[in-house]
């Protein structure tokens, strides 16, 4: 069978994705003449762990494992706001809203997440998790000026520190199949957190 592209991730409720649509479409103006390429607002959510390309054989496998994550954590809350940019302002490459994790609790899920599947054979992140949305990507072909130019702009951006609310209830194992025209996502299982 062929190898499939998953990743866990927390999808997003409708009111939050109407707000990011509108943060986006205003940044879009804002930040026009920028080599950007802009996320789909309804292909976005909060990712958790990218496992890439898999054998679909160790599909229920993987389920099982955050079913067993899933039962040692409790549904919870984040605050969704604040843009950001990675590496950083002198070479973006990645702009995104970030994820307010005051609790840590989504932090702690995420790492849960890590370990659990670091038994069954996944290799274990290297960096320390950073909980975000990725609303835009800078184009591979922008040169080191327009990069700076794109860092100091950020800067002098305000109004989006408070976009909305993310709840989280459960993650999701999804399938992303790359087309032409951006990613088809697939969920192939919803895994519920405990309930309060």
């Amino acid at each position: 069978m062929e190898m499939q592209r998953l990743f866990i991730a927390i999808d997003l409720p409708d009111d939050l994705r109407t707000a990011l649509s509108v943060a986006r479409r205003q940044l879009q103006k804002k930040l026009a003449g920028y080599p950007l390429r802009w996320a789909p607002i309804e292909n976005m959510h909060l990712t958790l762990k990218f496992l890439g390309d898999t054998d679909p054989a160790r599909i229920d496998a993987i389920v099982r494992e955050l079913n067993q994550v899933a039962s040692r954590h409790h549904a919870f809350s984040v605050s969704v706001g604040g843009l950001g940019v990675f590496p950083d302002a002198k070479r973006p490459r990645v702009l995104w809203i970030g994820i307010r994790d005051d609790e840590r609790r989504l932090q702690q899920l995420a790492a849960d997440v890590d370990r659990a599947l670091a038994k069954s054979g996944w290799p274990r992140e290297k960096r320390p998790f950073s909980g975000h949305l990725t609303l835009a990507r800078v184009k591979k072909m922008a040169r080191n000026s327009e990069r700076r130019a794109l860092g100091e702009r950020l800067a002098t951006l305000c109004g989006y520190e408070k976009l909305g609310v993310l709840p989280v209830a459960a993650f999701h194992l999804i399938r992303s199949q790359l087309q032409p025209d951006g990613a088809v996502y697939t969920d192939l299982a919803r895994i519920p957190l405990l309930r309060k």
